[in-house]
């Protein structure tokens, strides 16, 4: 059962760290669109963080799914700590957008970008941790040193 909690966590950990990319690109798309309505003097369309909020809410979803799976398969400490990390990192990050009511707070909110590239790091930590873990390409032997070879080339 650990060792099937452990695919689980790995595989999710791979899913979160592709949302990554599609995320930031989703916030580039946002920030364009507010650009274009500042050029043209035109209303921002009231939508146009609408794909970036709502993929952050499912991966800080996921983020949860990955520290309750990695306490279920009892992973070793430290990945234990870098992933509750990630999930504070993720609450940090959902909450930092609801700043940006007053101008006086800003500049907190401004620190949204600054958290990404601290989840993007953490999350990238785990990647490189779960990689044992993930069920497709792991040896089916249980060392690690090549076969042995039986026969010698012909010359």
């Amino acid at each position: 059962m650990t060792n099937a909690l452990r695919s689980i966590w790995a595989v999710l950990i791979v899913l979160f760290v592709v949302a990554i990319p599609v995320q930031f690109y989703l916030a580039g798309h946002g920030a364009m669109e507010g650009a274009h309505a500042a050029d043209k003097s035109v209303t921002i369309m009231k939508t146009a963080w609408d794909p970036h909020t709502a993929l952050g809410d499912l991966m800080l979803l996921v983020s949860l799914l990955i520290l309750l799976v990695a306490l279920a398969a009892r992973l070793p400490r430290p990945v234990l700590g870098i992933t509750a990390g990630l999930f504070v990192s993720m609450v940090v990050q959902y909450a930092l957008p609801l700043l940006n009511d007053s101008a006086s707070t800003r500049w907190i909110a401004a620190l949204h970008a600054i958290n990404a590239l601290i989840v993007t790091g953490l999350a990238f930590m785990l990647l490189a941790r779960a990689r044992p873990y993930l069920p497709i390409g792991r040896s089916t032997r249980p060392d690690t040193e090549p076969a042995p070879i039986t026969q010698t080339p012909a010359r």
